[in-house]
């Protein structure tokens, strides 16, 4: 796994994970340099993206991660976001335990197990949409602009056309199944769940809230997958900020 960084090792430590086809240098870009404050980015790239070419493994991803974390002498991370495919990762992070977070915000994260009926139709579409996005990236990107935005629709065009037909397999299996584990809250200042109210993966609020009690579930009215990391960066930054000040 790939981890890139970003500003002073000194200052409070900000985790920022990636979903599908966007990339950790992405992330501290679009996100990480958009907190008012001064902070010592993190942000990996998962397998298959960005420069990371090995195969896609989330509890890998997830123990090189916490190493490094160690490793850094980083015992509190200020900030935990992750959307999407990266909470898969992030809530097998959390479970490793020994670090404190102050915050975490996970958006859009596939929590339950939807079966794997669901993963197989979703492995076939995804290798048909990664077929044309090598045939076609500008008819893709065009497919994904509203959503996202013109200059992250192509961005996200290349990364599909790029990605091996082992790392889609393993991506929407670890997707479909859910990133649900058990965590102890003692490590975790405050937990949210955030979904668009328009995205199948809503679905995982009851789940949330019987597991996790004493987080925060919250359902975001007309909005869609992941929409407040590729449209609304400047607000979703200085709320997580606001989270943890004193």
């Amino acid at each position: 796994m790939k981890i890139h960084t970003f500003g002073d090792p000194g200052d409070p430590a900000v985790v920022l994970i990636h979903p599908m086809l966007l990339t950790g240098r992405q992330m501290i870009d679009r996100l990480g340099k958009k907190f008012p404050g001064h902070y010592y980015l993190i942000a990996p790239d998962q397998g298959g993206h960005g420069e990371d070419s090995s195969p896609y493994a989330p509890g890998k991803d997830a123990e090189a991660l916490h190493r490094f974390l160690k490793e850094k002498g980083i015992a509190d991370v200020r900030i935990l976001y992750a959307a999407s495919m990266g909470g898969v990762m992030s809530m097998r992070l959390l479970s490793l335990g020994g670090i404190r977070y102050h915050t975490v915000r996970m958006e859009g994260i596939p929590l339950r197990n939807a079966g794997a009926s669901k993963a197989l139709l979703g492995i076939l579409g995804l290798l048909r949409t990664r077929n044309q996005a090598r045939q076609d990236p500008a008819a893709i990107a065009a497919k994904l602009a509203p959503a996202f935005g013109a200059d992250l629709a192509r961005s996200m065009a290349e990364q599909l056309g790029r990605l091996s037909r082992k790392n889609i397999c393993r991506i929407q299996w670890a997707c479909v199944f859910g990133s649900a584990v058990p965590l102890d809250r003692s490590g975790i200042d405050h937990m949210t769940f955030e979904w668009g109210e328009k995205e199948v993966n809503s679905r995982g609020k009851p789940l949330a809230e019987q597991m996790y009690p004493w987080a925060e579930t919250v359902i975001l009215p007309g909005r869609g997958h992941c929409e407040r990391l590729s449209k609304d960066t400047d607000r979703l930054a200085a709320e997580l900020e606001d989270s943890v000040l004193p």
